[in-house]
């Protein structure tokens, strides 16, 4: 028996959801030739096989949600391909010696059947996914623990076994992992003004002025431009601006990022922007363009919305959104006049910034804004 297990297709992602079988079991297959559509955090990846052979058992079916790490495939037995050099390696465990210990890990003098059986490659898994033995029911032939028992023994509830409702999947799942760990882990701030636009040029690129004011904002305060580990209370301020853009889309919120801003000019933001948004649309964003965002700039009042308290996903340490634009009456230099008027919303993480560090690149985020060019 052969088994491959689910490679960690991300940095450190914990599972990821079958979206679609290439094979069946009984089949074929070469090495490096796609097996399955896994679906993760934020995009859909083809995992290929780790070696040729015919495959004898398929670990879960479309829509259900493997930890990494947990039985994907099984091959037939036979020799292994030690030269795979498959695109998204995995650990393809082999054995069939059966190790046998007691509950307390001592060998039982009357009798074995107290004992627990189970080959290296189930005990491995337990270990991996956490699971105790002794708690898990034994189906195997002389009471051995399968990697099948190991599997029920994690096995998320489906959206059919919660009752009158529905499982989230995919990119809507990560979403609310996510959110929880910043609600459990993040200190939030909001501070919240407007910034006058009235100067601006007709037709102006709204996100691509908002890009640039976030950077001088960053220049001005470079705490807002870090990224912060809670655990070891560690603050990394980063050098360039790796700008988060958050997207809206059917299957749920995505933030590809606008790598090293700083570097670039406006038309080649634009240019990337819309590339961005078409991948996205289109769920063909590559995972790599998902990851490194040192700040995220969110548009909530793209169809409604003033203000808003976006949420910060650690380790960024700040979000800014911008609100819907409004006509507003004010006094100018004397007099009454109808600007436009822009509001920004600025979450702060209170454990890596302070409050004047915010003020500062708010302030200096509006000042940019208000200029004409």
């Amino acid at each position: 028996m052969k088994i491959f297990h689910l490679p960690d297709l991300g940095e450190g992602l914990p599972d990821a959801e079958i979206r679609e079988w290439y094979i069946s079991e009984g089949d074929e297959v070469k090495v490096d030739q796609p097996m399955v559509a896994m679906e993760t955090a934020k995009a859909v990846v083809d995992v290929p096989a780790p070696r040729s052979g015919r495959i004898t058992k398929l670990y879960g079916k479309t829509g259900d949600v493997i930890n990494t790490g947990a039985p994907l495939v099984e091959f037939a037995d036979g020799e292994a391909t030690s030269s795979a050099k498959g695109t998204v390696v995995g650990n393809l465990e082999v054995g069939n010696t059966i190790i046998q210990e007691s509950p307390t890990g001592i060998k039982p003098t009357a009798s074995v059947a107290t004992g627990i059986k189970a080959i290296p490659a189930v005990r491995a898994l337990a270990k991996k996914l956490n699971v105790d033995l002794n708690q898990v029911t034994p189906t195997g032939s002389h009471n051995q623990v399968t990697v099948a028992d190991v599997e029920r023994a994690v096995q998320p509830q489906t959206a059919t076994e919660v009752a009158g409702g529905e499982a989230l999947r995919g990119v809507r799942r990560a979403m609310a992992i996510a959110m929880a760990q910043s609600h459990s882990e993040v200190v939030p701030v909001l501070l919240v003004d407007d910034a006058d636009i009235h100067a601006w040029e007709a037709n102006s690129d709204i996100t691509a002025r908002m890009i640039r004011a976030l950077i001088a904002g960053c220049k001005a305060e470079p705490a807002l431009n870090a990224h912060y580990n809670g655990k070891a209370m560690v603050r990394y301020l980063q050098e360039d601006v790796h700008v988060g853009l958050a997207m809206d889309s059917g299957d749920g919120l995505f933030v590809p990022v606008l790598k090293n801003a700083n570097k670039q000019t406006p038309t080649q933001w634009r240019a990337k922007i819309n590339t961005l948004k078409e991948q996205v649309k289109n769920r063909t964003v590559a995972q790599e363009e998902l990851k490194g965002a040192t700040m995220v700039l969110s548009n909530v009042g793209i169809f409604v919305g003033k203000y808003a308290s976006p949420i910060i996903v650690p380790p960024t340490v700040a979000i800014m959104a911008t609100g819907r634009v409004r006509e507003e009456v004010i006094a100018y230099n004397g007099k009454v006049e109808i600007h436009r008027i822009l509001p920004i919303s600025l979450s702060f993480d209170h454990r890596a910034v302070t409050g004047g560090e915010a003020a500062r690149f708010l302030a200096t985020v509006i000042k940019d804004l208000q200029e004409e060019k």
